[in-house]
């Protein structure tokens, strides 16, 4: 049977007094949250709170029951953002998985690139709770007051941050190249 990888949790003391070096990735702590199961990072209602964003207010707003919503919605942030990354890399989803829990980057410690994924997240969030989610509307441009089909909203992937798209190029997880045979040593042995 298939045994899905436990994360470590640090608390923001221990992230401080710890050398890089002695941390394992990845990990879980109070602004973001590691799903061995989906092998993602998914943000925390913290993390949003300690940028300002309220997404307690924001599905109150909706009408939903608030604490049944909240994980999922938090579920769906990451989700846009892995997606968007799989769509947009010629690198198996796997693989981009792995990079990004393993926090692989040529250049950047594992630490920094993980800081990085966390600004991108909470950036998303952002943009997912000013604008209502454009992916979920009924399909109309407001700039242009036209209709759209669903083909062009899919792949302008106006539901996703510009800023965050030129941030994922950078850490090099939107690229029309391959990762997969670099590391595919990397992403078979399933610590992760």
């Amino acid at each position: 049977m298939y045994k899905y990888y436990s994360e470590p949790f640090y608390t923001e003391e221990q992230i401080h007094e710890m050398e890089e070096k002695d941390m394992s990735f990845p990990f879980s702590n109070k602004y973001m949250k590691y799903s061995g199961l989906k092998r993602q990072y998914i943000p925390t209602e913290e993390l949003l709170l300690k940028h300002g964003l309220n997404l307690y207010d924001f599905i109150k707003e909706i009408g939903d029951s608030v604490s049944s919503v909240i994980n999922e919605e938090l579920e769906y942030i990451s989700d846009q953002i892995y997606s968007y990354i799989s769509k947009n890399s010629g690198s198996n989803s796997e693989t981009l998985k792995c990079l990004i829990a393993k926090g692989i980057r040529r250049g950047i410690t594992p630490f920094r690139f993980r800081m990085l994924f966390e600004e991108i997240l909470w950036k998303q969030a952002r943009y997912y709770l000013n604008n209502d989610d454009t992916g979920k509307t009924t399909g109309i441009d407001i700039d242009s007051k036209q209709y759209l089909n669903k083909g062009i909203m899919y792949n302008e992937d106006r539901h996703i941050d510009p800023k965050v798209k030129i941030s994922l190029m950078e850490l090099g997880l939107v690229w029309a190249g391959s990762y997969d045979k670099q590391f595919m040593g990397l992403v078979t042995r399933n610590d992760w």
